[in-house]
């Protein structure tokens, strides 16, 4: 290698060596912190918790991770703001960052770039509650599900499963008064409270004191079964939802749903139930047992405590209508109402159009009158002013009926007001015109309130929370004229 090159290389050398420190300290600054600590029940580390970093004041989770044996915990990356803690403990029971149940009671603490926040977090104080369910017959009730209620109401604080010889236990549950509820292993049984009480208003309140354990044994109360297979055309129909509404009190109503071969199960206590079918949107209609079209049309079902109520039922056929509504001009209203009634049955399906005018409802086969209404205007199907003159639309089963629809232009209603002692113009006021299926309201600061309405007579009321209000029971307005109304007030 000539001498030149070998000169060339070692200055090269050099220059590296010499930037070297230079680049290390244009190092970007951090951008993140970190969180870490620690959970301890007293001088006890609690493992297996799960640890959530929470965005105050709503609570809105960011990042999350578990404790380890040594109830350590540490999430890096953090963006520096204003943070709380959540603890969840096994079984569903919650806590907030220092040791307080209520997300609002929480403290924040802030995470600085470059810098390791650190948190020891300490068990509220707690003691145990558990025991032993057993079904009707004294047996375990093995896998029963046990509640952990407040005494003050609300959903449940935890949740636990019985184990083979229907033992339970809560580890962590909050100091005070608190009640137990308890449900049969199986889905769509019923709920009831210790000690044996069908609803929460009757449940027996229980202590929970720090350090030290509750008893609470339960014993289920009798049951019978309703169940069933759910069917459309023959083909089981999976995730329909069925609830079983008792008949003597809404607290022992009971649901479940339907499994990918359309089969149900309820475990109610004995006593009257009216079944609903509620199926996924967009596949048909709620519909009651023995295919009826509403509760007051269905029967009720029976059932004996150990015995089986076995029952099909099969999904009512749907059609569907569907269309686009605009006004005189061609544009799409916003957001107006569609109805689809049939009133000698009892039918009434509602829609709204989307922002293009189109809309669409699934409804039972059959023969219905269409009614739109848009602002101050009621209109039937099609282009008719009462629903006596409205054209009758018919939708068969597994069929889609088009219906677009122009609504007739409207008139004006200009409403003034004055005193009627002095005859001084009012200048802030209220119109509110109201006929049969027409409700518009509007209200004035320059002295004239504007209402667009369907031709038609209509009672107008005038107010402006000063004067009594006037009231003018039959004004008439007709399709594109102006009406003007001076109320005196």
């Amino acid at each position: 290698m000539s001498t030149r090159r070998r000169i060339a290389r070692i200055l090269a050398a050099a220059l590296v060596l010499t930037l070297a420190p230079a680049a290390a300290a244009r190092a970007d600054p951090p951008t993140t912190g970190t969180v870490a600590g620690t959970l301890a029940d007293g001088a006890t580390p609690v493992p297996d918790v799960t640890v959530e970093l929470l965005i105050m004041p709503y609570g809105a989770l960011v990042k999350q991770t578990r404790t380890d044996a040594a109830g350590a915990f540490r999430i890096p990356e953090v963006q520096p703001r204003e943070y709380t803690m959540r603890f969840k403990f096994p079984g569903g029971l919650n806590q907030f960052h220092p040791g307080v149940v209520d997300l609002g009671e929480a403290r924040t603490f802030t995470v600085t770039a470059g810098a390791e926040t650190v948190i020891g977090e300490a068990v509220m104080p707690h003691g145990t509650i558990g025991g032993r369910i057993t079904t009707d017959t004294g047996a375990p009730a093995a896998g029963a599900r046990v509640e952990l209620h407040r005494i003050t109401a609300g959903g449940p604080l935890a949740t636990v499963l019985a184990d083979a010889n229907g033992g339970y236990l809560f580890r962590y549950p909050p100091s005070g008064q608190h009640r137990i509820a308890v449900a049969p292993a199986e889905r769509g049984g019923t709920l009831q409270w210790a000690y044996r009480h069908r609803s929460y208003t009757q449940a027996d309140p229980f202590t929970i004191t720090p350090g030290q354990h509750t008893t609470v044994d339960d014993q289920l109360f009798p049951t019978g079964t309703i169940t069933g297979r759910f069917t459309r055309d023959g083909v089981p129909v999976a995730n329909v939802v069925v609830y079983a509404t008792s008949q003597a009190t809404t607290a022992e109503s009971v649901s479940n749903w339907t499994d990918a071969e359309g089969v149900f199960r309820l475990k109610p206590y004995p006593g009257s139930y009216k079944l609903k079918f509620v199926v996924r949107s967009g596949t048909g209609l709620d519909q009651w047992l023995g295919g009826a079209e509403s509760e007051a049309a269905t029967q009720p079902v029976q059932v004996a405590a150990g015995q089986t109520v076995t029952l099909e039922e099969r999904q009512l056929p749907t059609g569907m209508v569907r269309g686009r509504l605009t006004d005189a001009a061609g544009q799409p209203p916003v957001a107006s109402g569609v109805v689809v009634y049939d009133t000698a049955r009892g039918r009434t399906f509602q829609a709204t159009t989307a922002a293009d005018g189109t809309w669409f409802k699934m409804v039972w086969p059959g023969t219905y009158a269409v009614r739109y209404s848009s602002g101050g205007q009621a209109q039937w199907a099609t282009g008719r002013s009462t629903p006596e003159t409205a054209d009758p639309v018919t939708v068969a089963a597994g069929g889609t009926t088009f219906l677009d629809e122009v609504l007739l232009p409207t008139g004006s209603l200009a409403v003034r007001a004055v005193d009627r002692g002095s005859g001084a113009a009012l200048t802030t006021f209220c119109a509110t015109a109201w006929a049969r299926y027409v409700y518009l309201r509007a209200c004035t600061q320059d002295g004239t309130a504007e209402l667009a309405l369907s031709a038609g007579a209509y009672e107008v009321t005038v107010s402006d929370d000063v004067h009594p209000a006037a009231v003018h029971p039959d004004v008439r307005v007709a399709t594109g004229q102006l009406t003007a109304l001076t109320a005196r007030l």
